[in-house]
Protein backbone atom coordinates (compact mmCIF):
# COMPACT_ATOMS: atom_id res chain seq x y z
CA UNK A 1 0.00 0.00 0.00
CA UNK A 2 2.86 2.37 0.80
CA UNK A 3 4.40 1.83 -2.64
CA UNK A 4 1.21 3.06 -4.39
CA UNK A 5 1.08 6.31 -2.44
CA UNK A 6 4.69 7.29 -3.26
CA UNK A 7 4.08 7.70 -7.01
CA UNK A 8 0.85 9.56 -6.27
CA UNK A 9 2.70 11.85 -3.84
CA UNK A 10 5.43 12.45 -6.42
CA UNK A 11 2.86 13.40 -9.07
CA UNK A 12 1.01 15.75 -6.71
CA UNK A 13 4.30 17.35 -5.65
CA UNK A 14 5.37 17.81 -9.27
CA UNK A 15 2.01 19.38 -10.16
CA UNK A 16 2.21 21.78 -7.21
CA UNK A 17 5.77 22.76 -8.21
CA UNK A 18 4.68 23.30 -11.83
CA UNK A 19 1.71 25.42 -10.74
CA UNK A 20 3.89 27.49 -8.39
CA UNK A 21 6.43 28.04 -11.17
CA UNK A 22 3.67 29.16 -13.52
CA UNK A 23 2.29 31.60 -10.98
CA UNK A 24 5.74 33.06 -10.35
CA UNK A 25 6.44 33.38 -14.10
CA UNK A 26 3.05 35.03 -14.68
CA UNK A 27 3.73 37.50 -11.85
CA UNK A 28 7.19 38.39 -13.18
CA UNK A 29 5.89 38.91 -16.71
CA UNK A 30 2.81 40.78 -15.51
CA UNK A 31 4.84 43.26 -13.48
CA UNK A 32 7.32 43.85 -16.30
CA UNK A 33 10.23 42.38 -14.35
CA UNK A 34 10.74 39.91 -17.19
CA UNK A 35 10.05 41.05 -20.75
CA UNK A 36 10.40 39.52 -24.16
CA UNK A 37 11.11 42.86 -25.81
CA UNK A 38 14.50 42.98 -27.53
CA UNK A 39 16.32 46.27 -27.18
CA UNK A 40 18.07 47.85 -30.14
CA UNK A 41 21.40 46.28 -30.78
CA UNK A 42 23.32 49.51 -30.51
CA UNK A 43 25.88 50.52 -27.89
CA UNK A 44 23.82 52.87 -25.74
CA UNK A 45 26.95 54.33 -24.17
CA UNK A 46 28.08 55.55 -27.64
CA UNK A 47 24.85 57.36 -28.55
CA UNK A 48 24.01 61.04 -28.47
CA UNK A 49 20.67 62.59 -27.63
CA UNK A 50 17.82 62.06 -30.07
CA UNK A 51 17.50 65.86 -30.35
CA UNK A 52 21.11 66.03 -31.54
CA UNK A 53 20.40 63.30 -34.10
CA UNK A 54 17.47 65.33 -35.46
CA UNK A 55 19.71 68.42 -35.63
CA UNK A 56 22.31 66.47 -37.61
CA UNK A 57 19.65 65.27 -40.06
CA UNK A 58 18.66 68.90 -40.66
CA UNK A 59 22.16 70.43 -40.62
CA UNK A 60 23.72 67.75 -42.84
CA UNK A 61 20.82 67.60 -45.30
CA UNK A 62 23.19 67.70 -48.30
CA UNK A 63 25.04 64.59 -47.13
CA UNK A 64 21.77 62.86 -46.19
CA UNK A 65 20.40 63.61 -49.68
CA UNK A 66 23.55 62.18 -51.30
CA UNK A 67 23.14 59.03 -49.22
CA UNK A 68 19.44 58.59 -50.06
CA UNK A 69 20.16 59.25 -53.74
CA UNK A 70 22.78 56.48 -53.80
CA UNK A 71 20.07 53.90 -54.50
CA UNK A 72 16.37 53.48 -55.10
CA UNK A 73 15.75 51.64 -51.83
CA UNK A 74 18.07 53.64 -49.55
CA UNK A 75 16.50 55.27 -46.49
CA UNK A 76 17.95 57.46 -43.77
CA UNK A 77 15.95 57.53 -40.55
CA UNK A 78 16.61 59.13 -37.17
CA UNK A 79 15.79 56.50 -34.53
CA UNK A 80 14.98 56.80 -30.83
CA UNK A 81 17.11 54.13 -29.21
CA UNK A 82 15.69 51.62 -26.77
CA UNK A 83 18.16 52.11 -23.94
CA UNK A 84 16.29 51.23 -20.75
CA UNK A 85 19.13 52.23 -18.42
CA UNK A 86 19.40 55.76 -19.82
CA UNK A 87 17.53 58.70 -18.32
CA UNK A 88 17.91 60.68 -21.57
CA UNK A 89 16.23 59.95 -24.89
CA UNK A 90 19.13 58.69 -26.98
CA UNK A 91 19.20 58.24 -30.73
CA UNK A 92 21.11 57.26 -33.81
CA UNK A 93 20.71 57.26 -37.59
CA UNK A 94 19.65 54.06 -39.35
CA UNK A 95 20.58 53.81 -43.02
CA UNK A 96 18.99 50.95 -44.92
CA UNK A 97 19.87 49.59 -48.34
CA UNK A 98 18.92 46.55 -50.42
CA UNK A 99 21.85 45.86 -52.75
CA UNK A 100 25.60 45.54 -52.42
CA UNK A 101 26.11 48.44 -54.82
CA UNK A 102 23.92 50.67 -52.63
CA UNK A 103 25.93 49.64 -49.56
CA UNK A 104 29.22 50.36 -51.35
CA UNK A 105 27.99 53.78 -52.50
CA UNK A 106 26.82 54.67 -48.97
CA UNK A 107 30.10 53.48 -47.47
CA UNK A 108 32.03 55.58 -49.98
CA UNK A 109 30.12 58.68 -48.93
CA UNK A 110 30.59 57.93 -45.24
CA UNK A 111 34.32 57.34 -45.77
CA UNK A 112 34.66 60.98 -46.86
CA UNK A 113 31.91 62.67 -44.83
CA UNK A 114 31.03 62.51 -41.17
CA UNK A 115 27.64 62.98 -39.60
CA UNK A 116 28.92 63.11 -36.03
CA UNK A 117 26.40 60.67 -34.57
CA UNK A 118 26.18 56.90 -34.32
CA UNK A 119 25.04 55.25 -37.59
CA UNK A 120 23.83 51.76 -38.38
CA UNK A 121 23.97 50.44 -41.91
CA UNK A 122 21.34 47.73 -42.36
CA UNK A 123 20.39 45.50 -45.26
CA UNK A 124 16.62 45.88 -45.51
Amino acid sequence: MISKSRPRLAIVTALIALLAGGIIAFALIGTGTVTFHHADRVPCNSLTSYAQVQTVVNDKAVIITRITNSGTQVTVTPVKADCPDSHDQLGYIRITYTTDSERDAIQSILDHETLGVFITLDNA
